[in-house]
């Protein structure tokens, strides 16, 4: 179980300079993330942060602050995103008037999705940004070339405009950003470019001079791609080799990310740790879980619309081979909305490993598609009302409940004067990995001279790991004066019990909830013995739901 909300921050450890435990991901043997990646999103926050503690000379840089700056960029990004998305709105549906317009924003604006994971430090999120930011360019790169065609005569000079050279320089550089943060993006990015490449390749049809345009516009998309690549795997590179010793050996030290990814995803080994699911739980699952009742509206347009969608298949094809007027060209746009949400599940659901976050990206062109339907058969206002239950019924779950307890009890951790001794162990159990710099107080100075914190995440791994990951700690440490810690579900304390008996003394320090476990969320609690009063046994399940902090001694 690798934490959605904080890996992405592990590098961030290297400004706040702790140097914690760090995930798989970032192993510098074969890294499978881009830390250029994380510093272009994290890096000026987490340093203006930093820079204020040096500058207010504070002894403890606070909790909250530390947890919100990071997330500083993802919210601009957000609200980026709110603007990008009212103007494909507008581009998309040019004749909708302006109540029309406000109604697809609010069931933009209400959506869990981008209440809940468009604020938190996701690699999905900047995924999901990068894809609406993709169809944005794509569109407005098509309309202002086919204008400049279908506005030049036979004999007038073609001039390509800064705009032009803008947006497909852009174009490249977010599929060089998307490939490099998740290497998944070009199951996102297929329609978008398969698109864009379906209205340029017509227009081949007309003089030498049009031809030579679009093979700029094409060296602009290239060149940009393979600038934004080489930037990001050079700074890969010096941070993974720590300096420029790669450069003498290119062919072993030469760091690129995405393949790495795909060597180890290609191995069946690695993907059993994290959970191995069916094909079909995207389609069936993960989007109703994320889209609910608009993901069941599209699903049930499909069914009826079948053969439609199979005729309007056929604008692929006959657009690469015939030549289309602007109007017809702004005609079958429409159908590139259904492809855009529907097309990505078929690479993602190839991938055996499945969660919901993989699909954030479709929340752009499923409400872009679904709701203008739903608006013309004035079916809104009843869908709205669903819609509104079912994202503040999510994002409840997924905003409070779900590990809600994991940040109170890092707070905890991070402001109590629990670390006393030279050497100090957190272990992690059923639960999210914690970034080191939001459990360390101090700066690095006082960090080395004090105190040294290990982080060790077991994931969701069976009880005899956990049995012996406690064992060999102080097997280990036996002449160290050492503190252990040990985080985990308060499902999981029947756990314990093996190393209570082996005379391990586990004293709870503190609870937090509602914490909600979905490995253990429905058998667990109900399997709590029935004693005492109805209220006693209902307090008794509430208890289960939450998330336990312990200091962990040996007799």
């Amino acid at each position: 179980m690798t934490s959605p909300c904080f890996y992405v921050l592990f590098p961030l450890d290297d400004i706040f300079q702790t140097n914690l435990t760090r995930t798989h991901e970032f192993n510098p043997a074969a890294p499978l993330r881009s830390v250029a990646i994380l510093y272009l999103l994290y890096g000026l926050p987490v340093s203006i942060l930093s820079w204020l503690s040096s500058l207010l000379h504070w002894s403890s840089i606070p909790f909250h602050l530390k947890l919100i700056f990071p997330r500083a960029t993802i919210l601009s990004l957000s609200l980026c995103s709110d603007i990008l998305f009212y103007r494909l709105i507008k581009n998309f549906y040019p004749n909708f008037k302006s109540k029309q317009y406000g109604i697809i924003m609010n069931y933009y604006g209400i959506a869990h999705v981008l209440l809940v994971f468009f604020t938190r430090t996701l690699s999905n999120s900047f995924e999901a940004f990068l894809f609406l930011a993709l169809i944005y360019l794509i569109t407005v790169n098509v309309s202002s070339l086919l204008t400049i065609i279908m506005n030049t005569s036979d004999h007038k000079t073609i001039v390509l405009n800064r705009h032009l050279i803008l947006t497909s320089s852009l174009i490249g550089c977010i599929c060089s950003l998307g490939i490099f943060n998740r290497p998944t993006f070009p199951a996102f990015a297929i329609v978008p470019l398969i698109y864009w490449f379906t209205n340029i390749i017509p227009t081949m049809n007309h003089s030498f001079r049009f031809q030579l345009l679009l093979s700029r516009i094409i060296s602009f998309i290239i060149g940009a791609f393979i600038l934004t690549s080489s930037l990001i795997i050079f700074f890969d590179s010096y941070y993974y080799n720590n300096g420029l010793s790669f450069i003498v050996d290119l062919k072993n030290r030469l760091i690129i990310c995405p393949l790495n990814f795909i060597l180890y995803n290609i191995d069946s080994t690695n993907l059993d740790k994290h959970g191995l699911h069916p094909p079909w739980l995207h389609f069936i699952v993960n989007a109703t879980i994320l889209y609910g009742p608009l993901h069941i509206c599209t699903v049930l347009w499909c069914l009826i619309n079948i053969s439609s969608i199979k005729q309007n298949g056929q604008w692929l094809i006959n657009r690469i081979f015939n030549r289309r007027s602007i109007i017809e060209i702004e005609q079958s746009t429409s159908h590139l909305l259904l492809y855009l949400y529907l097309v990505p599940f078929i690479p993602l659901s190839t991938f055996p490993h499945q969660e919901p976050r993989f699909l954030l990206p479709l929340l752009f062109p499923l409400i872009l598609f679904i709701v203008p339907l739903l608006i013309t058969h004035n079916l809104h206002q009843y869908i709205f009302r669903l819609w509104m239950i079912f994202n503040i019924s999510i994002a409840i779950i997924f905003g409070h409940l779900h590990q809600g307890g994991l940040l109170p009890a890092l707070q905890y951790f991070h402001n109590s004067p629990l670390l006393t001794s030279n050497k100090n162990f957190l272990v992690t159990y059923h639960t999210y990995m914690p970034p080191g710099y939001l459990t360390i107080p101090m700066s690095k100075f006082e960090y080395e001279q004090k105190f040294e914190t290990a982080i060790i995440d077991l994931k969701g791994a069976k009880r005899e790991e956990f049995d012996l990951t406690i064992e060999n700690i102080f097997n280990k440490n036996l002449l160290n004066n050492l503190q252990v810690f040990v985080i985990l579900p308060s499902t999981c304390q029947t756990d314990l019990i093996y190393l209570k008996q082996q005379k391990y003394s586990f004293n709870l320090l503190k609870q937090f909830g509602p914490h909600l476990d979905f490995d253990h969320a429905v058998e667990e609690p109900f399997l709590v013995n029935y004693a005492g009063t109805k209220y006693q046994w209902l307090q008794a399940i509430w208890n289960k739901y939450k998330l336990n902090l312990y200091h962990v001694t040996r007799g």
